[in-house]
């Protein structure tokens, strides 16, 4: 794991009276498909940090353009869009790579989280989807964080056939991120999704 630990307190939560659930958990955990079904039966409004970042990656975006500047056509469909395997594939195996990017992608992701948070400030409840909540310092947005957990085993089973990547690629993204052990122990509430789809939904029912 090759994050330095951030100076801010894990711990730290929003404290408005907008109740904001922060799902967040490893690759292939399981967070869409429980952000999914909270909204589902709750029609609660879900605000997504990955379809952020696709679009800070747009054509013609200021972001893109900075990519497309550093990388070329290393990372370029013929129509010269970015392709994410691509970039994905680079960044993963260069960790100086993946902060550079990140370092130019999460400031803009923030900015989006905000600008939506309020378009719906009048909604008494939100759900935040956020791989990278701790990694990235996104704690201060939610009230409560729920990480979803899952064996490293299942992710790379999920994520291999998902994404079509080696088992070797699978690590790669499993360990650039920290550690379930530690993300665990800042969260308010776990979720297991091993397999058991009925017992994590019954108990997010209970919590919700």
């Amino acid at each position: 794991m090759s994050y330095k630990t951030p100076k801010n307190n894990f711990c730290l939560r929003w404290q408005g009276k907008q109740k904001r659930i922060g799902i967040t958990g490893g690759i292939a955990s399981g967070k869409t498909s429980v952000s999914n079904f909270i909204c589902q039966i709750k029609n609660w409004p879900a605000l997504d940090a990955d379809i952020y970042a696709r679009e800070a990656l747009a054509p013609d975006s200021e972001i893109s353009e900075k990519v497309l500047s550093k990388y070329g056509e290393r990372i370029t469909n013929k129509d010269q869009i970015i392709n994410r395997k691509l970039l994905a594939n680079i960044i993963f195996e260069n960790t100086n790579e993946r902060l550079w990017l990140e370092q130019i992608i999460h400031p803009f992701i923030r900015k989006r989280f905000n600008e939506d948070l309020e378009k719906y400030k009048l909604k008494p409840k939100v759900v935040l989807i956020i791989p990278l909540l701790f990694e990235q310092n996104y704690n201060d947005l939610c009230s409560e964080v729920w990480y979803v957990d899952c064996s490293i085993e299942t992710q790379i089973e999920r994520v291999t056939k998902r994404d079509g990547l080696t088992i070797n690629q699978a690590n790669q993204r499993i360990n650039s991120q920290f550690k379930s052990s530690f993300k665990k122990q800042f969260s308010d509430f776990i979720i297991n999704n091993n397999g058991d789809n009925q017992a994590w939904k019954a108990l997010i029912k209970k919590r919700i």
